[in-house]
Parts: C-alpha cells; structure tokens; sequence
C-alpha cells in the first residue's frame, strides 16, 4: 500500500550551494545529506524532503516525485499492471538506507517508491 504522503520532490537547479543556502536559510529546511552535486533537504515540520542536484543548464528541471511504499515490489507490480513502465525495478540502495523502484508513463511524471530501511 502506497503511505499517504509525498516523500520527496527530485529536482535539478543550476546552482546547489545557492538553492541549499536559500531553503535553509530563508525557509527553516534543514539539510539531511550532502554529496557532491547533490543534496537532501527537509522541512522539520511537515517531513517533506527537497531532493536537489546540479542541472547541466541554467534551468530547474523537475526529476520526479517519490512516494513512501510499504511494499515496494508489490506496489511497483500494481503500478507495472496499471500502465506505467519500469525504468529502476525494485532495488536496495545502501547509500540512501532505502528499497526503492522508479516508475514511468509517457505524458506522466516519474515516480519513485521508497521504503526505509528499519
């Protein structure tokens, strides 16, 4: 079943340290990783997370948006069955101690699945 809520919004922007400096500055977000050319806010109060990565342009460039599961696998095959495309099947990513899966439909936006690991 699909958690009620949106995990995460995934987006590139043209500079990452000025977007960090500004949602957590201006807005109270607080940063939960920092890689190179990459970065994961949050905001401490609703939970919802910020996913920002360095564009190859001067545009911001939505990614996706990731979804809480807590069955990744049996709610990737729902969505699979419903008409959209695997473009990650179900997979560990130890880095970001999550189980996730990336989903696609033309004309649609993408979609992540996520469950943390406990």
């Amino acid at each position: 079943m699909i958690t009620p809520g949106i995990d995460h919004i995934a987006l590139t922007v043209p500079d990452l340290d000025e977007q960090v400096d500004r949602l957590t500055s201006a807005f109270g977000m607080v940063v939960e990783a920092r890689f190179e050319g990459f970065a994961l806010i949050a905001d401490p109060a609703s939970g919802l997370k910020i996913e920002l990565g360095g564009s190859d342009d001067s545009q911001v460039h939505f990614r996706h948006f990731g979804f809480r599961a807590d069955d990744v696998d049996g709610e990737h095959d729902s969505l699979v069955k419903a008409g959209m495309e695997t473009s990650e099947a179900p997979h560990q990513r130890e880095f970001a101690r999550m189980y996730t899966s990336f989903l696609k439909e033309p004309g649609c936006v993408d979609i992540q699945l996520v469950k943390y690991d406990e």
